[in-house]
């Protein structure tokens, strides 16, 4: 008897050990084509799923690979089937989608599994168990062009972007529009390389832009415009702009010719999404992140070696910068806030 009620004792101990590792939340990750190692979008989303990932193991006494399992699909058709298996798992109370391109497989995935909740980067997916995360990314684009236009010394400048999207179009047309605000005499030239995952290719685009003329190629690319910097690197007097985060401190080999980094942060959505699903608070919608949003972050510029507020920061780059053109940066971003600068996407 005594040894059928320690047996009974041991079960249900156990049992009690496996349902508490089972409560706590978990998060399925499905990154854009191109994977990890962009030191960009797909880096920095990364880094937001797993530190929000640190603080719920923090919480249940759990690992970060308990909580955050990913996938790096190598093309858009993948998409769907990841979606699939993340929900249908049962396992997974969140399933994160990274990029703009995922939203037809979500459109049939989602209402498939109305008791799990999904996240979108990029795009807008209606749904009442979908949350879909958007930039104005053309903020941060703006800010670029508005550098760029002040320090390029060839008065020609360029653009290379991963694919012609509207997308993409809305970070050139941001740029332009920043570059001329700066210097209405600018030049800028513009580059699409077709593919998200292709640095050498993104190389010889940014080689034609350098060869016409350009001294400063802003790329939005993906692994893509990692080429931009390669090229930048091989002839004298030629310098780039980062996306997304600090591309100087992600690519410190290439800080001696980037000069700043427009900043996407979306790192803090994707952390801020999966935080608010743990604490209960989640809720699907449009969630606008941007200088001139209701959240006030998400988009801005590194550049220099100082914070000067919450959209002009510091950089890693070796690259100096004026104080006249930091000054210049701030006028821009105060603009974009109280709406005296009204960027337009679309151009």
């Amino acid at each position: 008897m005594k040894r059928y009620l320690a047996m009974v004792i041991a079960m249900v101990a156990l049992m009690a050990i496996v349902g508490f590792a089972a409560d706590y939340p978990k998060v399925g990750l499905v990154l854009a084509t191109g994977g990890l190692g962009d030191k960009s979008f797909n880096d920095q989303s990364f880094a937001g799923a797993t530190s929000a990932a640190q603080v719920i193991a923090n919480q249940y006494g759990v690992t970060v690979d308990d909580v955050l399992d990913y996938v790096e699909p190598t093309d858009i058709a993948e998409y769907e089937g990841y979606q699939l298996q993340f929900a249908d798992s049962g396992e997974y109370d969140i399933v994160v989608c990274i990029g703009f391109d995922q939203a037809s497989a979500l459109e049939i995935v989602a209402p498939q599994y109305p008791d799990v909740k999904f996240v979108i980067v990029d795009m807008v997916v209606m749904g009442d168990n979908i949350a879909s995360v958007v930039t104005n990314d053309w903020e941060s684009a703006f800010l670029v062009g508005v550098a760029a236009g002040l320090l390029t010394e060839t008065g020609t400048v360029g653009f290379e972007g991963g694919m012609e999207i509207d997308l993409i179009i809305g970070f050139m047309n941001g740029y332009t529009q920043g570059a001329k605000w700066a210097n209405p005499d600018v030049e800028v030239l513009v580059r699409y390389v077709g593919d998200w995952a292709n640095p050498t290719l993104g190389a010889e685009l940014a080689r034609e832009m350098y060869n016409a003329g350009a001294d400063i190629v802003y790329g939005a690319a993906g692994k893509s415009h990692l080429g931009v910097f390669t090229a930048a690197e091989e002839a004298a007097g030629r310098f780039a702009m980062g996306t997304d985060v600090d591309q100087a401190a992600t690519a410190p080999e290439h800080a001696d010719i980037i000069i700043g980094s427009g900043l996407k942060r979306v790192d803090l959505a994707v952390e801020a999404q999966i935080l608010s699903l743990a604490d209960d608070s989640w809720t699907a919608g449009i969630f606008s992140y941007g200088i001139a949003t209701d959240f006030g972050f998400g988009t801005g510029i590194s550049i220099g070696s100082i914070d000067v507020n919450d959209y002009v920061i510091a950089s890693a780059s070796e690259v100096a910068v004026p104080a006249d053109v930091i000054l210049k940066l701030v006028e821009a971003a105060n603009g974009i806030l109280d709406g005296t600068i009204v960027i337009n996407p679309a151009g």
